[in-house]
């Protein structure tokens, strides 16, 4: 018997080592992000243009911000913003739970195709050429991968023989694709909070270096400061009252599809997934993995969490809509007046 054969709902239910992560790599990803777009800023401000630099760095900005933002601003123009703000924000959230578990079809299309080629020779030979040119691109991704997660370098001590095997029909080996099976349930979550930190790091950039500029451009150096303080307050000020709701529920829906991907992740190495040299074998693996899926995809707790987070995220998608506006107002009403003397 195969371990966690029987896997039950404690055993998809996340911790606070799943916080942990999702929080991690949502930080980072907001961290470079800015620091990015801090350099691409500079660098455009610092660079010789026809016209002023300020006008050049102002339009990078704004496309970026603009970019960033542009799905909700385009769906609110045919329906309610609040209800716009509320579907990507689900959206988001449902592709971190059920997608995740959804992904792992992966597994049966390139096991399916794998199958296929030794009946068509012409078609292994293209897909062989195809991978091998892939390969070094891929190579450094299982470096990253394994650098960040020392349980991957278990994998390496499969044997990788490729001859008179199923595998000779690819341009890769058992080992190559165990290590992709490794890191394949974790794409999903991952995704979720890459693009979702990298729009925030995008936007402070904007506000940080756009205040900072329009500072000095109005009141001088002494203007730095104060357009860089009164920015970076508006943007947490923008964000905090529905941010402090919206941003939590993402980042557990981002855990919950982790959890699971951490599963099958470990499923790979424990039970020696993927080792095998026939496609029977393949197979049989493909089954087990769907096994896992089909049960954290029925299981009552995913749902629940689902619905959960989805509840939630339409409360913070109101807030953001109709209460966020006015503690705005109220907020930069008093730092214009705190700022005014300094100004004067």
């Amino acid at each position: 018997m195969r371990s966690g054969e029987y896997k039950n709902m404690n055993s998809f239910s996340i911790g606070a080592k799943d916080i942990v992560w999702t929080c991690k790599v949502f930080l980072l990803s907001v961290f470079f992000a800015f620091i990015l777009a801090i350099v691409a800023y500079t660098l455009t401000f610092l660079t010789p243009e026809p016209e002023p630099a300020s006008e050049v760095v102002s339009e990078v900005i704004m496309s970026t911000a603009s970019a960033a933002t542009s799905k909700v601003a385009v769906t609110s123009v045919y329906i309610n913003p609040m209800w716009a703000i509320f579907f990507f924000n689900s959206l988001a959230a449902c592709c971190a739970i059920i997608g995740t578990g959804l992904f792992m079809m992966v597994h049966k299309l390139l096991i399916g195709d794998i199958a296929m080629r030794p009946k068509n020779r012409y078609y292994a030979g293209l897909s062989i050429l195809m991978e091998k040119t892939m390969m070094p691109l891929y190579k450094v991704l299982m470096r990253i991968a394994s650098a960040l997660d020392p349980d991957m370098l278990e994998i390496k001590s499969e044997n990788n023989e490729k001859v008179d095997t199923i595998w000779q029909y690819c341009g890769y080996g058992k080992y190559e694709y165990r290590m992709f099976s490794y890191m394949l349930p974790y794409t999903v979550p991952l995704l979720i909070l890459l693009v979702n930190g990298t729009i925030m790091g995008i936007l402070l950039a904007y506000f940080t270096f756009n205040g900072a500029l329009t500072g000095f451009e109005l009141f001088g150096e002494k203007g730095i400061v104060l357009g860089l303080f009164y920015n970076v307050v508006y943007f947490f000020i923008s964000i905090i009252p529905h941010g402090i709701i919206e941003i939590p529920a993402l980042l557990v829906a981002a855990a919950v599809g982790y959890h699971f991907a951490h599963i099958q992740a470990q499923d790979v190495i424990k039970n020696k997934l993927f080792t095998g040299d026939e496609i029977e074998s393949l197979l049989k693996d493909t089954e087990y993995i769907f096994e896992t899926t089909k049960e954290y995809l029925f299981l009552s707790y995913t749902w629940k969490m689902a619905a959960l987070i989805v509840l939630t995220l339409l409360l913070a998608a109101y807030i953001e809509t109709y209460v966020t506006l006015g503690i705005v107002d109220k907020v930069m009403g008093s730092i214009d007046g705190i700022l005014e003397p300094y100004l004067a």
